[in-house]
């Protein structure tokens, strides 16, 4: 039996927790930890509770110009046409 690889990722973002999850769905040769000074995951994408409401710190668009890269990201959160938005054409996120 082969000793496994330890990988330490530092920070919970979307970036650190899209490496976590690829070492991890990859193969099973990778221990990971993953490190976050804070108490919540997620970076500035996240959504907090303030005074009883729900709000979105930072900026919830995952683009990028590389094609490889859209396409994990659409491969993780598939587009579909909102109930709501289906006559305006609107794509969301689900």
């Amino acid at each position: 039996m082969s000793k496994k690889k330890h990988a330490v990722i530092i920070g919970a973002g979307p970036a650190g927790l899209t490496a976590a999850y690829e070492l991890l769905s990859r193969s099973d040769e990778y221990e990971v930890t993953l490190l976050e000074s804070s108490t919540y995951m997620g970076g500035i994408s996240r959504t907090v509770n303030y005074k009883g409401n729900r709000m979105d710190i930072g900026g919830h668009r995952f683009f990028s110009k590389s094609d490889r890269v859209m396409q994990w990201w659409l491969s993780m959160m598939p587009m579909e046409k909102g109930a709501s938005d289906a006559q305006q054409g609107a794509l969301v996120l689900g």
